[in-house]
C-alpha cells in the first residue's frame, strides 16, 4: 500500500514546496507506470522469423534466401487450426469448438509451446468462433463469431489476456464486449501492424435488412486498449452486391473483394487502401462469371482471381496490382496454368516467399513470383525437410530496426554467383529482396544493370519503380543469367538502385561464366525398351507392337541397318521403316511381330546400327508362348480387363469391347457370359457370343457399359462359361464413381443453427450435381424436435454440374407467446358423506327441542310431535338436495398445454432419392443439419 501523507492548508500557494514536488513525482510515476502498462515488452517479442504450423512444426525462417529450419524440440503438440501469435511472444491461440485454446511459449530460445491448464476458455455468446485479432499492446484479443445471437448474424467480442490468474494464465471474457454482427463474417484479415482487423461478410438471407439479406458488408474494427471493447462498427455498411471472396495484402497496404451483382448476374472486384492509403482498383468479369476465391503473393504485386461460370471449370486469373495507383490490369500470360483454385500457398509478410508443400507431411517448398509471368518458381535451395510442417501456416513479425529516423534501403544479398552455365542457355532466376527499413519511405527511382557484361544477365522486378515503398514494405528483384552463343568465360555485372536513402545507388554484383556445348552430335533414343509381348499360343500371332526410334541429338543421325538376332529370331518379325538421315527431333518406327513356333519364353535382341556415339544400340524383345492342343478348343480373350475411369454415379459410360476368339483346333461351345465380382449392379452387360459354337478361329464380342449406382472405386467380372479347358474365363470390370450429387452450405451458409424456441432455423445450402449428370432429386426431411416443423422444397432438378441452391427452414415453438400450464383445481366436499349425516342428526335433536319448548324449560308433547315431522321433512330435502348438488357440480376441464420446443441439439436429417439415366434407383448419402434450440 502506498504511503500518503497530509499537505498543509496553503500548499497550493507554496512555490517549490515538498507537497508539489511529491505531488509532480507522483505525476510522472503515473504516466510512466501507464505507459509501461500499455508498450509491450521488446525483450518478450519473438526475435527471429518463425513459422508454426497447426501440425505442430516451429521453423526458423530467412527473409533473405527462404529457407526454412526446423528449431530445436520440433516438432510440438499439433494444434489442428492456425494459430495466432501473441504480440509479446508470450502465448499463442488457436481456435476450439466453441471455444479458444491457449498455448504459452514455454522456451524463448526454442519457442517450445504447451497448453495452459484451463485451455480451452469460452464465454456466454462463443458460437463457432472462426478468426482470432490480436491489438498492439497485447492485452486482448477478439475472437469472430459466426454464429451471433440473433438469426443469421455474426458476433465480435474481447477476451482479456491475464498471465497471471489465478490458476495459471488465462483468458478472461470482458464484459460487456460482445457486438453483433449484420451477418456471418466470409473473410477476415489483420495488417501486420496489429492496429485493426477486417472482416468481410456474405448474405444473411434472415434478416430484415433487405440490403443485407442478399448483399454484403466490410468493417474494420479495433480494440480499445483502455477497456477491451471493440471499436469502428459502422453503421448502415451493408451492400446490395452479394459478398463471395476476400483477401488482403500481406504487407497490409489494400485488401480486396470479390462480390456478384444480383440483379445483372456478374462477378466485381474491387482494391481498396487500408488505413487512409488511396489505392482504388475495380474490374467487372462478364456476365455469369464470379469471383470464387483471391489470394495475393507476398510481394503484393499479384492478384489471383479464381472465377466461375455455368458452363466451364474454374480458372485462375492473374492481375497485377500497381501498388501506386491500386489499377489491377489482367496479364498477358493469364490464367495460371494448371490451377483450378488459388494458389494453395502460404505468403510470408516480411519476405518474397511463398511456401506450400510436398507430398508427404514433412516437406515444405519455397516459391517466388515471376515478375513478368505472375507464374511461381521454386527457390534453388528447396524443399525443406520439415518433420510435421504440412499444415496451416502462421509467420511471426519480428521487432523492426531501430534508430534509423529517414529512408534506408536493405538489401538481402549484395553479391549473386551463377557458376557455370552453357551458353545459349538460362539459369534458374536468383531473387533479391529490396526492404524500406528506415523511418521514412523509400523512393525507388530506378533498377538497371551495367558493368562489363551487363547484356548476359537479365533483370525483373515487384519494385515498379518509379515507386515508392513505405516503412517495412519491401519488393523483390529476379535475376537470371543467359550467356549468349559467344559469351563463354567469365561474365560480370553490376545491379544499381537509385533511391532517396543514404548510399544510392545501392548496388549488387552479378557474375558467371559461359561455357561452349559440346560439338553437335546425333544420339539414339528408343521406347519402348525392352519390347515384351503378352503371352500367346503357340502358332498364333500377336498382336504388333511399335518400336519408336527418335535422334535425341543435335545433328543428323543416319541409320544405316536394322537386324534381329539373339536366341530365337524366327519367333519375330521385323518391319523396318528406319533409314536414311533423321535432323534432330525426327523419328521413325520399327514394327514388331510375335509368331511363336514353339511354347515357353521366346526371345531375340534387335540391333540397329548407326552414326551415334553408342552404336549399335541393342533392344531385347521377348514373349511367352503356350502350347494348344490341336484337338480341344481355345477361347482367347482380346483384353482380359477393362478399365472404364472415373464418371459421375448415376451417368453411363461408352461401352467398351472384348473378342472372343477360338484359337484353338475344335469348335468352341459357349454356353453362358454372365456379370459376377463385387458390385455386377454396376455394369451392363451386351452379350455377342450367343451363335454358339464357334468353328475354329472364329470370333464374337462382348460389350460392357459402366453404369454405377454406388459411389467410389466399383469392380465386377464378365464370367465366360465354355467348353475349353480353362473355363471359365475372366474379364475383370474397374471404374471409379463420383457422387452424383455434393450438398453443402451456399456461399455464407451453413449446416448449424442456433435459435431460441419460437424462432425460425434458416439452412441455405447448394446441390451440385456432377458432369453429366441431369435429373430430378427428391428429398426427405426427418428429426425435427418436438413441436418444429420442416419446411423445404421436396424435389430440384438438376443439370451436368451446375449448382442449384435452395433453403431449409426449421421452424419452433414455443418462446414468449408460450402461455403456463393450467391446472383446474378439483372440486372436493367440505364434508365426507359420514360427516354430513353426524351433523344433520344432532341439527335435528336441537331443533326438535327448540320447536317444543313453549317458554319454559319443559316440552310440550304436541308441540314435540308437531316439531319431530317438520324437521323429519327438512332432512329429507337437505339430503336430497345434497345428492343432486354433488353431480351438477363437477370441475371444468382442464385446459390444453401448449407444446414448445425443447432445449437441445437435434440432427435434422435430408435424405435425397434419385434415379440413374438407366431408370435404378441410387444409393445417395443422407445429409445433416445440426439443430440448437436455446
Amino acid at each position: 500500500m502506498a504511503l500518503t501523507r497530509d499537505f498543509p492548508i496553503d500548499w497550493q500557494n507554496t512555490p517549490g514546496s515538498c507537497a508539489t514536488k511529491y505531488l509532480k513525482t507522483l505525476i510522472i510515476l503515473f504516466v510512466l507506470g501507464s505507459m509501461a502498462a500499455i508498450i509491450p515488452s521488446a525483450r518478450a517479442q519473438l526475435q527471429q522469423p518463425l513459422v508454426f504450423s497447426s501440425a505442430g512444426a516451429v521453423a526458423s525462417r530467412n527473409d533473405q534466401t527462404g529457407a526454412l529450419t526446423p528449431v530445436t524440440g520440433s516438432p510440438f503438440t499439433a494444434t489442428n487450426q492456425s494459430l495466432v501469435i501473441d504480440v509479446q511472444g508470450r502465448f499463442l491461440f488457436a481456435i476450439g469448438t466453441s471455444s479458444i485454446h491457449m498455448y504459452q511459449i514455454t522456451d524463448s530460445t526454442t519457442d517450445a509451446y504447451q497448453e495452459v491448464a484451463h485451455s480451452p476458455f469460452a464465454s456466454s455468446v462463443t458460437n463457432q468462433p472462426a478468426y482470432i485479432a490480436v491489438e498492439p499492446t497485447g492485452q486482448y484479443i477478439a475472437v469472430v463469431n459466426r454464429v451471433g445471437q440473433n438469426p443469421g448474424d455474426g458476433l465480435v467480442e474481447t477476451f482479456q489476456i491475464s498471465p497471471a490468474a489465478s490458476g495459471g494464465p488465462a483468458l478472461i471474457p470482458v464484459a460487456g464486449s460482445a457486438t453483433e454482427l449484420d451477418s456471418t463474417a466470409i473473410g477476415f484479415a489483420q495488417p501486420p501492424n496489429n492496429k485493426s482487423f477486417l472482416i468481410f461478410m456474405g448474405a444473411n438471407p434472415a434478416s430484415s435488412n433487405s440490403t443485407i439479406a442478399q448483399g454484403s458488408e466490410f468493417q474494420a474494427l479495433s480494440i480499445d486498449p483502455q477497456t477491451g471493447f471493440v471499436t469502428g462498427l459502422q453503421a448502415n455498411a451493408a451492400l446490395p452486391e452479394r459478398g463471395d471472396s476476400f483477401a488482403m495484402d500481406p504487407q497490409g497496404r489494400y485488401y480486396v473483394t470479390g462480390t456478384q451483382d444480383n440483379l445483372q448476374e456478374f462477378g466485381i472486384v474491387q482494391l481498396l487502401g487500408i488505413g487512409g492509403d488511396g489505392l482504388l482498383g475495380n474490374l467487372q468479369l462478364p456476365q455469369h462469371n464470379y469471383p470464387e476465391a483471391l489470394w495475393i503473393d507476398s510481394t503484393g504485386t499479384f492478384l489471383y482471381v479464381a472465377t466461375s461460370d455455368l458452363a466451364n471449370p474454374i480458372v485462375v486469373n492473374i492481375y497485377s496490382v500497381n501498388l501506386q495507383t491500386g489499377r489491377l490490369t489482367e496479364t498477358a500470360t493469364s490464367p495460371l496454368p494448371n490451377f483450378h483454385s488459388v494458389p494453395p500457398y502460404y505468403a510470408d509478410p516480411t519476405g518474397s516467399f511463398n511456401y506450400g508443400f510436398g507430398a508427404d507431411q514433412n516437406t515444405a517448398i519455397a516459391y517466388t513470383v515471376d515478375p513478368q509471368t505472375g507464374y511461381f518458381l521454386q527457390t534453388a535451395n528447396s524443399p525443406f525437410t520439415i518433420p510435421q510442417i504440412n499444415g496451416s501456416l502462421t509467420f511471426s513479425i519480428p521487432p523492426g530496426q531501430q534508430g534509423i529516423s529517414g529512408p534506408s534501403a536493405s538489401l538481402s544479398a549484395t553479391s549473386l554467383s551463377f557458376g557455370t552455365i552453357q551458353t545459349g542457355t538460362s539459369s534458374k532466376p536468383q531473387t533479391l529482396t529490396l526492404t524500406s527499413n528506415g523511418g521514412e519511405a523509400l523512393s525507388v527511382n530506378s533498377i538497371s544493370l551495367s558493368g562489363a557484361d551487363p547484356t548476359q544477365f537479365q533483370e525483373s522486378d515487384t519494385c515498379q519503380a518509379p515507386s515508392v515503398l513505405p516503412p517495412t514494405k519491401f519488393c523483390s528483384i529476379n535475376i537470371t543469367f543467359m550467356p549468349s552463343a559467344s559469351a563463354t568465360g567469365s561474365q560480370q555485372a553490376v545491379l544499381s538502385i537509385t533511391d532517396n536513402a543514404p548510399g544510392s545507388p545501392q548496388s549488387v554484383t552479378l557474375s558467371g561464366a559461359g561455357v561452349a556445348p559440346p560439338p553437335p552430335a546425333p544420339a539414339l533414343t528408343v521406347t519402348p525398351d525392352p519390347v515384351v509381348f503378352p503371352a500367346i499360343n503357340q502358332g498364333t500371332t500377336s498382336n504388333p507392337i511399335n518400336v519408336t526410334v527418335t535422334n535425341s541429338g543435335n545433328a543428323t543421325l543416319h541409320i544405316s541397318s536394322v537386324t534381329l538376332g539373339g536366341n530365337n529370331p524366327g519367333d519375330f518379325t521385323v518391319t523396318n521403316a528406319c533409314s536414311g538421315p533423321y535432323v534432330p527431333n525426327a523419328t521413325c518406327v520399327i514394327t514388331l511381330t510375335f509368331i511363336p513356333v514353339a511354347a515357353g519364353q521366346r526371345s531375340a535382341t534387335l540391333s540397329i546400327s548407326d552414326d551415334a556415339a553408342n552404336t549399335p544400340q541393342s533392344i531385347q524383345v521377348m514373349g511367352t508362348a503356350t502350347a494348344v492342343p490341336p484337338t480341344k478348343p481355345v477361347a482367347s480373350l482380346s483384353a482380359t480387363a477393362l478399365a472404364f475411369g472415373a464418371i459421375t454415379q448415376g451417368a453411363t459410360s461408352p461401352s467398351q469391347t472384348a473378342t472372343v476368339s477360338n484359337s484353338g483346333g475344335a469348335p468352341l461351345h459357349i454356353s453362358s457370359v454372365t456379370l459376377g465380382g463385387a458390385s455386377p449392379g454396376d455394369f451392363s452387360l451386351t452379350n455377342g457370343c450367343t451363335a454358339s459354337p464357334y468353328a475354329v478361329n472364329a470370333t464374337c464380342t462382348i460389350s460392357v457399359s459402366f453404369a454405377p449406382l454406388l459411389t467410389g472405386s466399383r469392380a465386377a467380372s464378365v464370367l465366360l462359361t465354355d467348353d475349353a479347358s480353362d473355363s471359365p474365363q475372366t474379364i475383370n470390370l474397374s471404374g471409379t464413381s463420383n457422387p452424383a450429387i455434393t450438398v453443402g452450405p451456399a456461399p455464407g451458409g451453413s449446416t448449424s443453427a442456433t435459435v431460441a424456441p419460437g424462432q425460425t432455423a434458416t439452412y441455405n445450402l447448394q446441390l451440385t450435381p456432377g458432369p453429366d449428370y441431369t435429373g430430378t432429386i427428391s428429398l426427405a426431411y426427418s428429426g425435427a424436435p418436438l413441436g418444429a416443423n420442416i419446411q423445404a422444397p421436396s424435389t430440384l432438378q438438376i443439370s451436368n454440374g451446375n449448382a442449384t441452391s435452395f433453403a431449409v427452414m426449421v421452424t419452433t415453438s414455443g418462446g414468449a407467446a408460450a402461455r403456463p400450464f393450467y391446472f383446474a383445481p378439483r372440486s372436493l366436499p367440505l364434508f365426507g358423506t359420514h360427516s354430513l349425516l353426524g351433523l344433520l342428526a344432532g341439527a335435528y335433536v336441537i331443533l326438535l327441542l327448540a320447536l317444543s319448548y313453549k317458554g319454559d324449560l319443559i316440552p310440550c308433547p304436541k308441540r314435540l310431535a308437531f316439531s319431530g315431522a317438520l324437521v323429519t321433512i327438512a332432512v329429507f330435502l337437505l339430503l336430497g338436495i345434497a345428492g343432486c348438488g354433488g353431480g351438477s357440480s363437477s370441475p371444468s376441464a382442464p385446459q390444453t398445454p401448449q407444446v414448445v420446443t425443447p432445449q437441445g441439439t437435434s440432427t435434422i436429417t435430408i435424405t435425397p432419392s434419385a434415379m440413374s439415366t438407366s431408370g435404378k434407383p441410387l444409393q445417395l448419402h443422407p445429409i445433416q443439419l445440426t439443430l440448437t434450440v436455446n
